[in-house]
């Protein structure tokens, strides 16, 4: 059995949770934070709505690999209030901010480890097959996977060792009540009695570890798997039909570990009293030290890009200084990285062995949710260092080339409609002192 939520962020503005819970969706991934300082508008508000509606609610932190980690790990931490019933916290690892495989993997890792050790959750690594290929890693199989693969397939692709998936982002282009415009929907599957695979291997292996025996863990959902599920269930109050293995049994299991203490952080010991030393004799003045020379000022904060590749290509007008920052913003982007933002402009499943031109991207962008997460992907990959200087190209004024002269004008008048149009619109935009020292001029007496 197919269960289908949503997952939203700032994108999704001033959704109706009432619509969205009776139109069928029955979980929602709400984004949180990003690096080490962001948080979403939305997701506060959000995650009360979600839980007023009865959608099993979770929340997502996208990974910044360049980003200072334990930064990352407290601003997800003070702002993600998690309570029984949630789903587990998510890591979205979708960019390299410009780092290798192996730092990318060694910083996911403390931040996975740190979040697991201070919520007692496991959580759930999110990603899609491309981008994990082109890390190159079979580490992180032990979490659970949340994959985003949008084919015609019956099944996703699973990338590095994964066996399985829980949850698969399908498409970003749905459409649900409540929510203006597309919007990502994910599916979670039902497991029950008589089935086989890694899904049921995974879900003895999380039985087991919870104390409850499903027998061998052989991948066969049998008489001693369903027993271990219904007494599962059971210990947890779950009202969902005995023995099938559904969302809210799922959300259970990856949920807090049993006796969860979070981790206390020791008070420093108030130091005893120790009583007043005797008086000691006045010592000799001694010579007053040199005056330490004043500290440098701490510099500024670096500044960050103001405007979004999304408003770049909804504001293009094809001006002469607007193409040029582009195609000075293209030759900076490394090819593999526009041969990915191809394949995801293009919304297709397969590597792209044709690049694209970003004024084409301009000139054709029709705000699809591929194109607009394509063009989030790809303000991701681009270091702001590139991204601020392309922002100073292209707000820099453009070159005025006069192509015609009013002496010309003069010449060739002949009277036509369109002439006549021209100069009645000239005439607007000439402020009035002007007029008056032109009109002096010209009526001035001729010296011939």
């Amino acid at each position: 059995m197919s269960i289908r939520g949503i997952d939203v962020s700032d994108y999704q503005p001033n959704v109706d949770w009432k619509a969205v819970a009776n139109s069928g969706m029955e979980f929602a991934v709400i984004k949180s934070t990003e690096g080490a300082t962001f948080v979403a508008d939305v997701f506060a508000p959000y995650w009360k709505a979600t839980k007023a509606n009865g959608l099993i609610r979770g929340a997502y932190h996208f990974f910044r690999p360049a980003s200072n980690i334990q930064g990352q790990i407290d601003n997800f931490l003070r702002t993600v209030p998690l309570e029984p019933g949630d789903l587990p916290p998510v890591l979205d690892i979708e960019t390299t901010d410009g780092l290798d495989s192996k730092t990318i993997c060694d910083r996911a890792a403390v931040w996975l480890e740190a979040i697991e050790a201070a919520t007692g959750y496991q959580p759930i690594i999110y990603t899609y097959p491309g981008f994990w290929q082109q890390l190159n890693t079979d580490r992180f199989s032990e979490y659970p996977l949340w994959i985003a693969h949008y084919t015609q397939a019956e099944k996703p692709a699973i990338p590095g060792k994964w066996k399985t998936w829980v949850f698969w982002q399908y498409t970003d282009r749905g459409q649900v009540d409540g929510i203006r415009g597309g919007v990502d929907i994910n599916i979670f599957e039902s497991i029950r009695r008589g089935e086989r695979g890694p899904k049921v291997e995974l879900m003895q292996t999380m039985l087991k570890k919870r104390g409850f025996e499903p027998g061998v863990i052989d991948g066969i959902f049998g008489a001693g798997t369903e027993r271990a599920v219904i007494s599962f269930q059971d210990n947890k109050g779950i009202k969902e039909k005995n023995g099938v293995a559904g969302l809210k049994t799922w959300t259970a299991l990856m949920g807090q570990v049993e006796n969860f203490v979070p981790p206390r952080v020791e008070a420093e010991p108030t130091p005893e009293p120790t009583p007043a030393p005797a008086p000691e004799p006045a010592p000799e003045p001694a010579p007053e030290p040199a005056p330490e020379p004043a500290p440098a000022p701490a510099p500024a904060p670096a500044p960050t890009p103001t405007l979004e590749l999304i408003d770049i290509c909804r504001i293009y007008r094809g001006s002469a200084t607007e193409d040029k920052a582009l195609v000075w913003l293209q030759e900076r982007i490394p090819s593999e990285t526009l041969l990915e933002f191809a394949r995801l402009w293009r919304n297709q499943a397969i590597p792209q062995t044709q690049s694209i031109r970003i004024i084409d991207v301009c000139r054709y962008y029709r705000d699809l949710p591929n194109q607009n997460q394509a063009l989030r992907w790809l303000q991701r990959e681009i270091p702001a260092t590139i991204l601020l200087e392309f922002e100073q190209k292209w707000n820099a004024t453009p070159e005025v080339v006069v192509d015609i002269r009013l002496l010309d004008v003069c010449r060739f008048y002949s009277g036509t409609a369109t002439q006549k149009e021209a100069i009645e619109w000239l005439q607007t935009q000439i402020p009035a002192p002007t007029m008056v020292e032109f009109a002096r001029l010209w009526r001035r007496p001729s010296s011939r």
